[in-house]
């Protein structure tokens, strides 16, 4: 009898060690697999067949082989069965997630850069002479650029769930750069002042270290909705604010017509057709965006007649909007060569005053807007919100990796129009991307830029300071140092490209705000000619 008890105590002692561990590892994918036709299935107690938790198949099966080996009686069995089944549903209870937390994917980046900008030496007692170094003696006090140096921060972190099948959730939180941009400020001169005042530079999502450590603002950079359904995997619609579609992933040079720091806002579909899996097909994108809200009308009212009458800068509610197509074909005809060739169309629709003011204050010339509104003075236009500018982007490039993807090498080329412009109304870029990031990879492009050769407004901030009319030189240098973490150091040359505008004989509200006043067009002149360089860290997570 004492013998028989120390059997079943120490059989009991080693199932409860056993079956822990291989409870606890099974726990976590507690359903059984579907029985297959002709196998043999775990042994059950009758009343727990049919009602109450069930353990793992794993555990079931000990728990059966110990019986058969008279290790444990029946009573034993049943007891260690339910005991088994009870602690893995509570370690599951314990473990799971609530339904909010579930179907979660999150990551992010942070940059931080250095970086200096290069107008001219600049100092205490010098004499300046105005178009030769870099004043503005409009502003009071007058103020010069010389050589500035600063540190920058960058920080995104964003987020996405899977609602249901084909259906996801997205949002993205980003550092934002505090803009007070007052675009248009020309036109004040007239009595009316047309400027756009934005609480945050749509452009740049750089922070600058400074201001006695205070905080760096925080905004909703991405909030959309995607969806993908199953029955067309290639295909998906977009609504809200998300990231641009446009902007190729073939080469790392298209930045003059977008400025990747843009989020759009509106809706946006994609889709994808091969005609050849994997060697020849066809990538589409539209949408339409809206630009600006107009919430007011300006009114001039006459006590005598008691009566009122829309008057600028706001003279009607249209709210300007932006229609963009682009299709492309792309080919890999060997295993070491892709190629792709895009066209892209924008067309902005129902400009008013102060977005054809903001567009001739970064560049554009009046004439790049077809009925712009701000030529109501002169004779030029109703006034109304019915301004209209396109543009046609042509783009190339072509991969070659014979001796694999971190020798690959892309040139590429992009032309770009405002044909409704007729003058000053062409630009292109070239370069080349070489190498990869665990490698080196190196960027070298060339850009010349019309005034009226690409929507002024969407350009990029970094390479001629956010205007058109401009020339010079992008070369790029990055390495993956570790995982997640890379260096890149870039190096900008900038140059004005046209002194003169080439409307300015017709008409010079025709041209932009730089050559329709003198003073300021110097300061706008020696804007454009610099050195800027930056180094950055980059941390993605």
């Amino acid at each position: 009898m004492t013998l028989d008890w120390k059997r079943r105590a120490c059989a009991t002692a080693l199932f409860g060690a056993a079956v822990f561990a291989v409870g606890v590892a099974a726990a976590s994918d507690p359903a059984p697999p579907p029985a297959q036709p002709g196998a043999s299935q775990p042994a059950q107690p009758a009343d727990a067949a049919t009602s109450g938790p069930q353990p793992s198949p794993a555990a079931a099966e000990m728990l059966k082989s110990m019986r058969e080996k008279g290790m444990l009686t029946e009573d034993e069995y049943q007891e260690l069965y339910r005991r088994q089944s009870k602690y893995e549903a509570e370690h599951d209870a314990s473990n799971a997630l609530p339904g909010w937390l579930k179907d979660w994917t999150f990551g992010g980046d942070m940059r931080l850069r250095f970086e200096r900008r290069d107008f001219g030496n600049l100092g205490f007692n010098d004499t300046y002479r105005l178009g030769h170094q870099n004043i503005d003696v409009v502003s009071v006090p007058n103020t010069a650029l010389g050589t500035q140096d600063r540190m920058r921060l960058r920080l995104r972190i964003g987020a996405e769930k899977r609602i249901v099948d084909g259906l996801t959730f997205g949002f993205r939180i980003a550092t934002e750069a505090e803009s007070g941009s007052s675009f248009g400020t020309f036109f004040s001169s007239f009595g009316t002042d047309y400027s756009t005042k934005l609480t945050s530079d749509p452009r740049s999502e750089n922070v600058t270290f400074g201001d006695f450590f205070s905080q760096k603002a925080i905004g909703i950079d991405r909030a959309y909705l995607r969806w993908q359904p199953e029955f067309a995997p290639s295909f998906s619609a977009i609504v809200g604010k998300f990231g641009n579609p446009f902007i190729s992933r073939n080469f790392a040079g298209d930045f003059v017509v977008w400025d990747p720091d843009i989020q759009l806002e509106g809706g946006a579909l994609k889709y994808r057709f091969d005609f050849v899996p994997e060697q020849f097909w066809l990538e589409a994108n539209g949408g339409v965006f809206t630009i600006q809200e107009q919430s007011t009308l300006t009114i001039n009212y006459s006590p005598s007649t008691q009566t009122a009458v829309a008057a600028l800068p706001n003279i009607d509610q249209q709210n300007p909007f932006l229609l963009a197509i682009q299709g492309g074909f792309n080919g890999r005809p060997l295993s070491w060569i892709q190629a792709g060739v895009r066209t892209s169309y924008y067309a902005a629709e129902h400009i008013g005053t102060r977005m054809a003011a903001a567009m001739e204050d970064l560049g554009n010339g009046g004439a790049a807007i077809d009925r712009n509104p701000l030529l109501l003075p002169f004779g030029g236009s109703n006034g109304k919100s019915a301004g209209r500018t396109q543009e046609i982007v042509v783009d190339t490039y072509a991969t070659f990796t014979p001796f694999g993807e971190r020798f690959g090498i892309t040139p590429f080329a992009q032309f770009m129009t405002i044909p409704n412009a007729k003058s000053e109304d062409t630009g292109f870029t070239l370069g080349f991307d070489f190498g990869s990031v665990d490698l080196v990879k190196l960027t070298l492009m060339y850009a010349w830029i019309q005034r009226n050769a690409t929507l002024s407004l969407f350009t990029d901030s970094d390479l001629f300071e956010g205007f058109t009319n401009a020339k010079g030189w992008y070369v790029s240098a990055e390495r993956q140092l570790w995982r997640g973490v890379r260096v890149r150091g870039a190096y900008m040359l900038s140059q004005e490209l046209n002194e003169e505008c080439h409307d300015a004989s017709k008409d010079i509200h025709l041209c932009d705000t730089a050559s329709q006043i003198n003073a300021l067009g110097a300061y706008r002149h020696t804007t454009l000619d610099r050195n800027r360089w930056q180094l950055d860290v980059m941390v993605d997570f």
